[in-house]
């Protein structure tokens, strides 16, 4: 949405002055957002999945079904070797 044009020169000037006030707080309010890093949400992505798994080993054991332990046990392997593999790959470089 645009703003008026003598609404956009309020805040035009507006931050002219902050800027000459106090041009640390302007060039900080002027900087993008951090990003989270990608290897950070793929590590929070694959922690989760093993909370998924536990839950699901859990679900299995409560309604005694070998299916739905195995199937929670796997994906908790998996989430183990993941880290395992990530862990020798850094190791050899």
């Amino acid at each position: 949405m645009k703003l008026p044009d003598h609404e956009q020169q309020e805040l035009d000037e507006i931050e002219r002055r902050l800027a000459q006030d106090d041009p640390k707080l302007a060039a900080k309010l002027n900087r993008p957002a951090p990003r989270v890093p990608r290897r950070t949400l793929v590590t929070a992505g694959v922690l989760a999945l093993y909370v998924v798994g536990l839950v699901v080993v859990m679900a299995g054991v409560t309604l005694s079904s070998v299916v739905l332990v195995a199937l929670g046990a796997g994906v908790v392997l998996a989430v183990f070797a993941w880290f395992g593999v990530r862990a020798w790959r850094a190791h050899r470089e």
